[in-house]
C-alpha cells in the first residue's frame, strides 16, 4: 500500500520554503528514449525545495508495490538517470523522489518504454443509459458502441429506468460483472441514480459536510456499503444530510478496492445552456467520436491556471506540472491564464484551473476574474482534456455544476476534481485509456501516493467522492482508421484489402482476427505497408472476423508507442482445409482463488501466459505436461486473462484473484 504524505511532514523537511506548493512538491520529470542499444533515460529540473538526494523505483507496468530503489541522484549532481536494463517493447513505471533523510520533499511518477504496443483486447465494458434518451439517441449510441468495440471493448449495453434506485442499478453491475468474461469498464451515460455516502468534507468547509455523490459505490464489486451508522444533518444543502435509512451509505473511502474503471457523462439540470440534455449528450457523442477519428488532433501541450490559489501551500497545480511534463517535456508546460487562452483559439490537449469557488464557478482563472458555468455555455473551451479544482464544485450533482459543464461546451472531453487527491494520468502518455489511470487515481491502495492536510471527516485523500467525468476509453492520440475493408477465401487463406488512412504519416496497418465470443489475435509479424494481408495460418472451418488498424509510431516526453487507429472489420468463413483433431479439454481450479491455480488438459501444455486487465503480461511458463500450478498470490485483486497452448490452439479462461 501507498503512504499518503501530509502537509506537516512537508513543511518540517522544508529548508528553503517559496510560496508555490505546485512546483515544490513536484519532480519534474520527463524521458529520453534509445532503441540500439535499449536504455530510457530520466530527467528532471532542480527543485526550488532542496533537498539531499533523489531516489529511483522502478516496476513493469501492471505490477504491485515498488520494492527497493535502483538508483539515486545527488541533488547537486547531474539530474538525470539512465536505465539500460530494459527491453524494447516493454512497458515500465519509474517513481523519483527528492529526499531529505528519509523525509519526503517531492516526487513525480512517469510511464516509460521504447516502441510498446497497445493491448487489441481491452476487456468487457458495460455502458449503461439513462432510459429518457435512449430512443431519441440510438444512432449516436450505436456510433459509440462500435467506436469501442473498434478500440478493443466488448461492449454490453443496458438501458437503466430512470426511478432505479442506486442499489438497484448496483445489482445490474452485480450481475453483469458476474456473467461476463472480463468487465473492466463501467460508462455512465445521462443522469443515471446518483449514489450519496460518506461523512466527509474534502474541500475543508464544514458547512458541506456529509454525503457526496460517490459514483464510486458502482465501481466497487466486494466491498460492503452500510446505511445504518451516520448521522450527519450540518450541511447548507440538506442534499449532504445523511441519516440512517435515508438511502445515502456511511463509508467515506471506499470499502475495497476500485474494481473497474468508471466515469460519466451526465448533463442533468444544466440551465445556463440553451441547449436541451438530450441535445447536450449528442453534442457530446459526436465531438468524443470526431476525436477518436482524428478529425481534430490538439496540440501536444499543457496549460495550468493556479488562479488565486496560487499561494496554497497544497500546491493543487502540482497535478498539471507532474503529468504534463511526463507528457510533452517542461517546455510544453505553460502557466497561463485558463480560460482567455482556452476561449481565445489556443488549443491544448491538456489543462488545468484552481481558484476557490461555488458550484457553478472558480475564482481567479478568467482573467483573473472568475470562471463560470455560464462563461463555459456561452464560449468555446479549446482544451480536450481538462482538471478543475476549488471549493464546492467537486460536490458535482448540483445544478449547473462547473465539472459537469466543462465538458458540456466547447472540445473539452473529460473533467475531474483535482488536488484533493492527487490524480495519476502518466499512463496514457504511453496510450493507456483515461480510465484505467482514473482507476489508480481513486484507489486508495494503489502505488500511487497522494497528499492529505488532515484526517477524520476531511477525506482530502481516495475518499468515495473521487469522480471522473467523460468517456472512460478516450485516450490521448488517435489516428485516422483505414477504408471500408474486404475479405474473400481461397481454400484455407484468407485474403483481405482495404482502403489506406487519410493520415499520410501512417506507418503502415495491423490486422488482427478473431471467432465470434473469442480474443483478437495480431496476425501480422511485422507491419504492414501495403492495403492488403494474406492470412495463411487458419487450420479450423468457422466464421473469422478481420479487423484492419491504422499503425503509427508515436513519441513524446515518456518515451514511444506504436499508436492504432479504431479497426474496420469484415467477415469471411472458411469451409474446407480443416484437420480433424481431438477435441482438448481442460480446467482451472479454484477458480476464484486467492492467487493458487491448477491447471488440467487432456493434452500436454505447452505454454501458458496470464495478462493483467491492462495487457500487461504478468505470468509466463512453458510447463510441457498435462498438469500445471500457477501462484499469482503477488498481484492485485482482480481479473486476468489466461492463455494455454495446446498442440496448435490457443485456449483462454478467466481467472480472478480475490
Amino acid at each position: 500500500m501507498k503512504s499518503i504524505f501530509t502537509l506537516i511532514t512537508f513543511l518540517i523537511v522544508s529548508t528553503s520554503f517559496t510560496q508555490d506548493g505546485s512546483h515544490n512538491w513536484t519532480v519534474q520529470m520527463w524521458a529520453e528514449v534509445n532503441e540500439d542499444p535499449a536504455t530510457i533515460t530520466l530527467k528532471w529540473l532542480p527543485n526550488a525545495i532542496g533537498g539531499e538526494t533523489y531516489f529511483i523505483w522502478k516496476k513493469e507496468k501492471g505490477t504491485v508495490g515498488w520494492g527497493t530503489s535502483v538508483g539515486s541522484v545527488s541533488a547537486g549532481g547531474t539530474l538525470e538517470w539512465t536505465d539500460t536494463n530494459v527491453v524494447v517493447g516493454r512497458s515500465y513505471e519509474y517513481m523519483n523522489q527528492l529526499r531529505t533523510g528519509g523525509a519526503v520533499n517531492a516526487w513525480s511518477y512517469i510511464n516509460s518504454g521504447i516502441e510498446t504496443t497497445l493491448n487489441p483486447n481491452k476487456g468487457d465494458l458495460l455502458l449503461l443509459v439513462d432510459e429518457r434518451h435512449a430512443d431519441a439517441l440510438s444512432a449516436e449510441l450505436d456510433m459509440l458502441e462500435y467506436d469501442m468495440y473498434t478500440d478493443g471493448w466488448m461492449v454490453t449495453k443496458l438501458i437503466v429506468d430512470s426511478t432505479s434506485t442506486p442499489p438497484e442499478v448496483k445489482d445490474l453491475i452485480l450481475g453483469q460483472y458476474a456473467a461476463l468474461d472480463n468487465l473492466v469498464g463501467l460508462y455512465l451515460l445521462g443522469h443515471v441514480a446518483v449514489p450519496y455516502s460518506g461523512n466527509l468534507y474534502p474541500d475543508y468547509l464544514y458547512y458541506h459536510r456529509g454525503a457526496w455523490p460517490a459514483d464510486l459505490y458502482y465501481a466497487d464489486m466486494y466491498g460492503e456499503w452500510t446505511d445504518t451508522d451516520i448521522t450527519i444533518e450540518t450541511a447548507i444543502d440538506p442534499r449532504n444530510d445523511n441519516i440512517p435509512g435515508d438511502g445515502k451509505f456511511d463509508q467515506s473511502v471506499i470499502p475495497s478496492q476500485v474494481t473497474l474503471q468508471m466515469s460519466r457523462v451526465d448533463f442533468y439540470n444544466l440551465s445556463a445552456f440553451d441547449e436541451s440534455e438530450e441535445d447536450l449528450l449528442r453534442n457530446y457523442l459526436n465531438k468524443a467520436h470526431e476525436f477518436k477519428m482524428a478529425e481534430y488532433i490538439p496540440t501536444d501541450r499543457g496549460l495550468f491556471d493556479q488562479g488565486d490559489l496560487e499561494y496554497s501551500l497544497e500546491g493543487f497545480s502540482q497535478n498539471a506540472i507532474r503529468n504534463f511534463t511526463a507528457f510533452f517535456g517542461p517546455d510544453e508546460v505553460h502557466e497561463v491564464d485558463y480560460w482567455t487562452t482556452l476561449n481565445g483559439g489556443s488549443d491544448y490537449l491538456w489543462s488545468f484551473g484552481s481558484g476557490d469557488g461555488t458550484y457553478s464557478l472558480a475564482n481567479g482563472i478568467n482573467g483573473g476574474s472568475a470562471l463560470t458555468t455560464n462563461h463555459i455555455a456561452d464560449g468555446f473551451n479549446e482544451s480536450t482534456f481538462t482538471m478543475l479544482y476549488g471549493n464546492n464544485f467537486g460536490d458535482w450533482d448540483t445544478p449547473n455544476n462547473l465539472l459537469r459543464a466543462s465538458i458540456a461546451g466547447g472540445r473539452t472531453l473529460t473533467c475531474a476534481w483535482v488536488g484533493r487527491p492527487n490524480f495519476h494520468y502518466q499512463h496514457m502518455a504511453l496510450g493507456e485509456n483515461i480510465g484505467y489511470s482514473a482507476q489508480a487515481s481513486q484507489d486508495l491502495y494503489s502505488d500511487y501516493f497522494s497528499l492529505t492536510i488532515g484526517g477524520g471527516a476531511v477525506v482530502t485523500y481516495e475518499g468515495v467522492h473521487v469522480a471522473q467525468l467523460g468517456d472512460p476509453t478516450l485516450r490521448m492520440y488517435y489516428v485516422a482508421p483505414p477504408g471500408v475493408v474486404a475479405a474473400a477465401t481461397d481454400a484455407e487463406y484468407a485474403m483481405i484489402n482495404w482502403g489506406a488512412s487519410t493520415d499520410p504519416f501512417v506507418d503502415g496497418y495491423n490486422v488482427y482476427r478473431r471467432i465470434e465470443g473469442g480474443l483478437w489475435t495480431k496476425v501480422n509479424e511485422e507491419i504492414i505497408t501495403e492495403t492488403s494481408y494474406t492470412d495463411m495460418s487458419v487450420s479450423d472451418a468457422g466464421v473469422y472476423i478481420y479487423m484492419v488498424k491504422a499503425a503509427k509510431l508515436k513519441s513524446n516526453a515518456s518515451g514511444s508507442f506504436y499508436n492504432e487507429s479504431h479497426g474496420r472489420e469484415a467477415t469471411v468463413e472458411f469451409f474446407s482445409g480443416v484437420v480433424e483433431q481431438e477435441p482438448i479439454t481442460f480446467n482451472v481450479y479454484p477458480n476464484p482463488s486467492n492467487g493458487s491455480f491448477q491447471v488440467a488438459a487432456s493434452q500436454t501444455i505447452n505454454a501458458l501466459r496470464i495478462y493483467a486487465a491492462d495487457g500487461q503480461l504478468v505470468y509466463q511458463a512453458q510447463p510441457q505436461l498435462m498438469q500445471a500450478d500457477i501462484d499469482l498470490s503477488t498481484l492485485s485483486r482482480g481479473v486476468y486473462m489466461l492463455e494455454i497452448d495446446v498442440n496448435d490452439e490457443t485456449i483462454t479462461e478467466r481467472l480472478v484473484v480475490q
